[in-house]
């Protein structure tokens, strides 16, 4: 397997994005609810279109902790991961960036979020769709400004070695996509911008709606028991007044009950802590039985019979005389006016149904609550729906996790749960008693996610009507120039101008016309002079290339071909005597002791010797077909196809003795001396080797030879089949 390799340019500026990134994620930018704009994902949008999808998994790993860092939720590290190789390999397929991010959420990204929100986090299906919706929207908000960027940036257009377009792209696709982008990003920021405000002048209506609520419950419980305080005060005044006739201790009980129902029952306890009078007296079944209820270890008896005040308790339990809960309001009155001695307690028992009937009939709507709780936080009372139990205490949790809001939010079912339960307001009266108003918070919710998926369906539909006016502008702008490069392309023949350039095309485009006319009449004329030029410059560069290739291929010295050219021509040979199944033989010869004569003659002597050496090799090896070539210093190679081996040792022979005989004058002294040559050769069939290297070793080693028995013989090797 071919493992990929590593751009470091590629590695280095990846890990640089991707720190930007995590830096850029962990201050993510709070919208609503638990809207936030990751607005660091916009560096691995960059890294896929530059460098592809894997340079883009290693930036979308480090801006990915910084949402860890911050929401705790490893889930970040597959959907973007995911999202990164998406459009890295989008990108290898010429797909833009806005719309391969579009594809991935509806077809990957939403599924996923669905599955997960689903079966791992614990979040109501109410809020399901309101989740699903940000993160679609968070993607085509970093995409759009990551596109942005690359076109904002010069450097990013020319970024070294980025990933290239397999296909040329149209400038009317291109100038799609740019408009389809501007007008995406200016509808995006205009829908965030509108139901950001609109749901904060909701969130401000409704907190001031709760707050006047909460408001008036309160002021309605102050007053009820205030009022109530003032009864049981004014009665205990009335019977110190009658408090030496106890018969009609009774008497203006009932009346007084009769007169303020808000009271269940009311009672009179005589210093004895048992009870004298009673209201309603139904409640008791006889005389005896008033007598043998004893309310001593009471609260409302002790604080007013022993402290000589007015209290009012907490909640409890009724016994004896009853078993509502209630809230008590005792005073204790007095034998005489001077308030000397305590003749006994009058006690009213606080009809706790009273906030039930304000609670069904006060201007609350229905996902609206009421709780109360006294200065023990024990549940006075609380909507039915809530499911509370007076005397209970009342246990909540203030939410002040992900959720962005200006309201107070708390939970009761789900204590734990990042999700809120209720907006809630409170307000505590002057007896210590706390009165709450509770709304559920799903509704403002599905109300922001109706408002944002109206905007973005509406943002949708834009976005298609403006790809569709893109597109056809596009076409507009470019037809014009199509039609004017149709004009003055091979193909076209004809040079009047087409129907579509005339008056009516655009100023630009119809200059661009007239100038390349009388432009292109100047190219024919040039034209006609350059190739005249051409047909003459191009004869006498053929004959220089001739010459220039018989330069390249020859010796300068000997005028003999090069090595280069013999190894080159080899092959020809091989194949062309393989086909006659013809021998071929191969020399190397070597001049004997050729460094004494340039010791003894001279340089010049010695180069003479040399240019005597070929003319006498092309003299004796004069065939067409015969290739003599220079083979290094005083070196020098024969490859003979077509050979008789009867016949070619004694050819060789014969030349060596013509050379040994040979006088070869001095240029700068003219004095004569001769030169003996030792040869090498083999003689075979073509199919003894298709490399030249291999004929040339035996030669060589036949050449070795003749020197080593005394120079100035021929050593050759024929091989036969």
């Amino acid at each position: 397997m071919k493992f990929p390799v590593i751009n470091k340019q590629h590695l280095l500026f990846s890990i640089i994005l991707g720190i930007v990134g995590l830096l850029i994620n962990c201050y993510p930018i709070q919208f609503f609810a638990n809207v936030q704009f990751v607005l660091g994902n916009t560096a691995t949008v960059i890294a896929a279109v530059l460098m592809g999808p894997w340079y883009a998994l290693l930036t979308a790993m480090f801006a990915s902790t910084g949402l860890m860092i911050n929401w705790d939720s490893p889930h970040v590290y597959l959907f973007f991961g995911l999202e990164a190789l998406f459009l890295g390999f989008a990108r290898r397929r010429d797909i833009y960036a806005l719309y391969a991010d579009a594809i991935y959420w509806l077809v990957i990204g939403v599924p996923l979020v669905y599955l997960y929100v689903t079966f791992i986090m614990d979040i109501p299906s109410s809020h399901l769709g309101f989740i699903i919706a940000k993160q679609g929207v968070n993607g085509l908000v970093y995409t759009s400004l990551a596109s942005l960027l690359i076109l904002a940036i010069p450097k990013l257009w020319f970024f070294k070695d980025k990933v290239k377009d397999r296909q040329r792209r149209m400038l009317s696709s291109q100038l799609t996509y740019f408009f389809t982008l501007m007008v995406t990003l200016t509808l995006l920021f205009s829908a965030l911008i509108f139901n950001y405000y609109f749901l904060e002048r909701q969130q401000t209506m409704l907190k001031q709606n709760i707050n006047d609520a909460v408001s008036h419950l309160a002021t309605s419980a102050q007053n009820y028991i205030s009022s109530h305080k003032t009864v049981i005060a004014n009665a205990a005044n009335q019977l110190t007044i009658a408090a030496d006739d106890p018969l009609q201790w009774q008497a203006i009980l009932t009346n007084l009950h009769k007169s303020y129902p808000g009271f269940i029952s009311m009672l009179i306890a005589n210093p004895q802590a048992q009870i004298i009078a009673a209201s309603p007296q139904s409640r008791l079944l006889s005389q005896n039985k008033a007598h043998s209820v004893n309310i001593k270890d009471r609260d409302y008896f002790i604080e007013s019979f022993y402290n000589h005040r007015l209290f009012v308790s907490s909640v409890f339990q009724g016994r004896g005389f009853g078993d509502d809960y209630i809230i008590a309001m005792s005073a204790p009155f007095y034998t005489d006016e001077q308030k000397g001695t305590t003749a006994g307690v009058i006690e009213g028992s606080l009809d706790l149904n009273h906030f039930s009937h304000i609670d069904q009939h006060g201007e609350y709507t229905s996902d609206e609550y009421v709780v109360m709780v006294d200065e023990q936080n024990q549940i006075i009372y609380a909507s039915e729906k809530l499911g509370l139990s007076s005397l209970a205490p009342f246990d909540f949790v203030v939410n002040d996790g992900v959720y962005r809001t200006s309201l107070e939010l708390l939970n009761i079912e789900k204590p734990n749960s990042i999700v809120p339960e209720y907006i809630y307001a409170h307000q505590t009266l002057d007896n210590g008693w706390t009165v709450y108003i509770l709304k559920e918070f799903s509704p403002l919710l599905k109300l922001a996610e109706e408002q944002m998926f109206n905007s973005f369906l509406m943002l949708l539909i834009s976005i298609v009507c403006t790809f569709y006016i893109s597109k056809k502008l596009s076409a507009l702008l470019t037809v014009p120039l199509e039609a004017v490069a149709s004009q003055f392309s091979p193909s076209s023949l004809d040079s009047n101008k087409s129907s579509s350039i005339d008056e009516n095309s655009p100023k630009e485009v119809f200059s661009l016309y007239q100038r390349l006319v009388a432009t292109k009449q100047q190219l024919i004329d040039h034209q006609i002079e350059l190739e005249d030029m051409v047909a003459k410059r191009t004869e006498e560069l053929e004959k220089a290339n001739r010459k220039l290739k018989e330069l390249v291929d020859r010796d300068p010295l000997t005028g003999l071909y090069n090595r280069r050219y013999a190894e080159r021509k080899f092959t020809d040979l091989l194949d062309f005597c393989l086909r006659s199944d013809q021998n071929i033989t191969v020399a190397l010869l070597d001049l004997d002791l050729f460094k004494r004569i340039n010791d003894n003659y001279g340089h010049l002597a010695g180069d003479e010797c040399l240019r005597i050496f070929a003319q006498l090799l092309q003299k004796y090896f004069k065939r067409d077909i015969d290739i003599i070539a220079r083979y290094g210093g005083e070196e020098f190679l024969l490859i003979l196809p077509l050979t008789n081996d009867l016949h070619i040792e004694h050819h060789l022979n014969s030349f060596r003795e013509a050379l040994a005989v040979f006088d070869i004058i001095s240029p700068e002294d003219q004095k004569s001396f001769n030169v003996t040559v030792s040869i090498g050769a083999i003689s075979a069939s073509a199919k003894y080797a298709d490399e030249l290297d291999k004929w040339i070793k035996i030669a060589d080693d036949n050449l070795y030879q003749a020197k080593q028995h005394g120079r100035n013989k021929t050593i050759i090797h024929i091989i036969n089949e």
